[in-house]
């Protein structure tokens, strides 16, 4: 009875996802990102006349946008994907707990238990919460970078790409090897950090929350998070732009444009991308469309295909004739 109601219990997250402070959608992070978008539709208003509700919902709400063939499929990506991750491929993510238990095994080999666990001040907690979330946002951006530079792995995360439009659903669209790569690399490094902190103050210290969310991360997705899969363009004065990555920017990332290639990569940070030399910050807003070059984008056409073309452009690519480009 319990593994059933485990089971049902999964297939239905989905439905409840604006409910809990873990997920993206999290109404609260919703409500922060429309009344940004609210600030951005008055400071971009020609005109006062006529309803200033009216003209926000539609400026928000775009029938072109939402009702849009790729939103739709995005729609209903969501629901099938998220109802099955859960049961069918989450559980060969290689998790925090698991390396944060080996790095204290190890640091336990290497120099032996300490004599008795450390307190943990301030400091310490400060630094656990800072630290997490850096490891936490190189977990995503080496996995993100080898997703664009792999052809093999390019191939599964051309799928997020190949949205046409841009909506808060569209973080979702994420082919199954896409998520088992990002949450391992995630689930390392956190869990290396935890192993640290473990072995230095035993189960003493623990980060600063916000409804049991790290508050930096909270902050982050409380700062426009939703306008980053959208036509609202928010952008960061150029000095904050080369440590935060702005909504603006991740739309850049979403171009179908040659100059915008592999820009921007980085979740939180953008000094990742700095680093990598992948960093792109606009001087102005830009006008482009979204999707995969040569209009790619268009084969992704239904839920379906979201899955399988992946595994059938790799069948491609390999039995092609030796030294004909795919």
């Amino acid at each position: 009875m319990d593994s059933l109601q485990s089971v049902f219990l999964k297939i239905a997250a989905p439905f409840f996802f604006p409910f809990f402070p873990n997920q993206r959608i999290y109404v609260v992070y919703i409500a922060s990102a429309l009344a940004l978008a609210f600030a951005v539709y008055l400071v971009g208003r020609a005109s006062r006349r006529g309803s200033m509700l009216r003209g926000f919902l539609g400026y928000c709400f775009p029938k072109a946008v939402y009702a849009h063939k790729s939103a739709i499929v995005d729609y209903k990506y969501f629901f099938i994907n998220k109802m099955s991750f859960g049961i069918l491929f989450a559980p060969l993510i290689v998790g925090s707990s698991l390396v944060s238990a080996s790095t204290v095994d190890a640091l336990d080999f290497a120099w032996g238990p300490p004599d008795a666990a450390a307190s943990a001040g301030i400091a310490a907690t400060v630094a656990f919460t800072g630290l997490v979330v850096l490891a936490f946002d190189a977990g995503i951006f080496g996995a993100h970078y080898l997703q664009h530079k792999v052809p093999f792995l390019w191939e599964f995360h051309k799928i997020h790409h190949s949205a046409s439009v841009l909506t808060p659903i569209t973080v979702y669209r994420m082919h199954p090897v896409d998520d088992l790569l990002s949450g391992t690399f995630i689930g390392v490094l956190t869990g290396a950090v935890h192993g640290v902190f473990a072995f230095l103050y035993g189960d003493g210290v623990g980060a600063v929350t916000i409804l049991e969310i790290n508050v930096i991360l909270f902050a982050y997705y409380v700062a426009g998070y939703n306008l980053r899969h959208s036509h609202v363009w928010l952008a960061y004065p150029k000095a904050l732009s080369h440590i935060f990555v702005s909504p603006a920017q991740h739309q850049i990332h979403h171009s179908k444009e040659a100059r915008h290639f592999d820009r921007n990569i980085g979740f939180i940070f953008a000094f990742w991308d700095w680093m990598a030399g992948t960093l792109y910050v606009p001087e102005t807003h830009e006008r482009f469309d979204f999707g995969l070059y040569n209009d790619e984008h268009l084969e992704f056409d239904s839920v379906w295909k979201l899955y399988s073309l992946p595994f059938r452009k790799l069948i491609a690519r390999f039995r092609a004739p030796e030294g004909i480009a795919q």
